[in-house]
């Protein structure tokens, strides 16, 4: 039996609420890449023999600081839109697994069926959004995380849970 690498082939007629997105088409590659220009060019910009204050403090360690940390930044950027790697989520309708996947990590993709979660958890009280799923015992599922599902999580549990109604929404506010 040949094995289909639903990361590669997300469509089909029993996938449903099918959620990929790519690198380049994500904000945080562009985000870390001009995040470190700025950096990259602010450190530039500073003579350090005028990076004084007016009573006389220097600190001259301040610009190859900040150079260092905006090239790693854009680096990083730079390498994300180079690799371009895909995260997402789908389910299958016929058989009720729910698959993720994330091409950062080979640990990072996986499924469960969706017959066995009892509860969908949704904290979006700080700044990262976490989703969590629950057994009927209340025991963590694996889950790719919040960025492996689209960023309207609490219209995708709602939806979920339209088609299994044996699962509740529990939102943390």
């Amino acid at each position: 039996m040949k094995r289909v690498d639903f990361a590669n082939d997300p469509t089909g007629p029993d996938w449903v609420m099918i959620h990929q997105i790519l690198g380049r088409k994500g904000s945080r590659s562009y985000l870390m890449l001009v995040f470190g220009l700025g950096f990259v060019i602010a450190s530039l910009a500073v003579d350090p023999a005028t990076n004084c204050h007016g009573s006389s403090e220097c600190a001259p360690w301040l610009a190859p600081l900040a150079f260092g940390m905006g090239v790693w930044f854009a680096l990083g950027g730079l390498l994300g839109l180079l690799r371009n790697p895909r995260r997402g989520s789908r389910i299958n309708a016929r058989t009720g697994e729910l698959m993720w996947w994330k091409e950062i990590h080979a640990s990072a993709s996986g499924s469960l069926m969706l017959a066995d979660v009892a509860v969908i958890h949704i904290d979006t009280t700080s700044d990262t959004y976490t989703v969590k799923l629950f057994d009927a015992l209340g025991a963590l599922m694996p889950l790719g995380g919040a960025e492996t599902i689209t960023w309207r999580l609490q219209q995708w549990a709602r939806d979920v849970k339209q088609r299994y109604s044996h699962i509740a929404v529990q939102a943390a506010s």
